[in-house]
């Protein structure tokens, strides 16, 4: 199926005619799945500026809306690591969302449980002999002996427990610049603990016996 296949217009439910007119295709981000090819089914361009465009992704075929130069809905920034499970897919999918719609205290929020997660997942018991569940130190320790975090990533590490607190405890803002660093560190985690193993073990299977 095509862009341009099924599309019917409102008023008489007809196929709607040819795209090949000038400002029919447009290079754009698409935000669903990320390809750049989109084509515009409709625009309208009152009082100037870039008006409002309605687009449709030639690759995943869903819609996005242009409001001069602002994309709804926002694309995801960064990438989803190959071999998560699915309660980090979830929660890492929830983090590229905040960060891409804005919502950048939530983002941090999330990277600072997501890391508490990964390290309870490798290994470090999820409550102590006092039925408390680690603390922040203790779970970095966790990770750096299991070698997911090395000795380099340590200032990112602190970088997340310090401007994680800021979200926890107070109404300190939290800018794009930061909330991306953490989401940045985030990501590099989760490839270390889970995709360097499924592209081994996908290796392992292309190779055979």
């Amino acid at each position: 199926m095509s862009a341009t296949s099924n599309l019917k217009a409102l008023h008489n439910s007809q196929s709607i005619g040819s795209f090949d007119v000038p400002g029919a295709w447009a290079s754009t981000p698409c935000p669903h799945c990320g390809g750049n090819q989109a084509l515009c089914v409709a625009y309208v361009n009152e009082g100037g500026g870039g008006g409002t465009r309605w687009y449709r992704c030639v690759t995943c075929l869903k819609g996005a809306v242009k409001n001069d130069e602002i994309v709804s809905p926002s694309a995801k920034p960064l990438r989803t690591p190959a071999g998560l499970p699915p309660l980090d897919l979830q929660i890492w999918t929830e983090v590229r969302t905040c960060l891409g719609s804005g919502a950048y205290a939530a983002t941090v929020m999330l990277c600072r449980k997501l890391l508490f997660h990964i390290a309870v997942a490798h290994d470090l018991p999820a409550k102590n002999d006092k039925d408390r569940s680690p603390t922040f130190y203790e779970a970095v320790e966790h990770l750096q002996e299991q070698g997911l975090v090395t000795p380099k990533m340590r200032p990112w590490v602190d970088r997340i427990k310090d401007v994680g607190n800021d979200a926890n405890h107070e109404l300190s803002p939290i800018t794009l610049e930061l909330a991306t660093d953490v989401a940045t560190f985030t990501e590099q985690l989760l490839v270390l603990a889970y995709e360097l193993d499924a592209l081994m073990a996908q290796q392992a299977g292309h190779d055979g016996p």
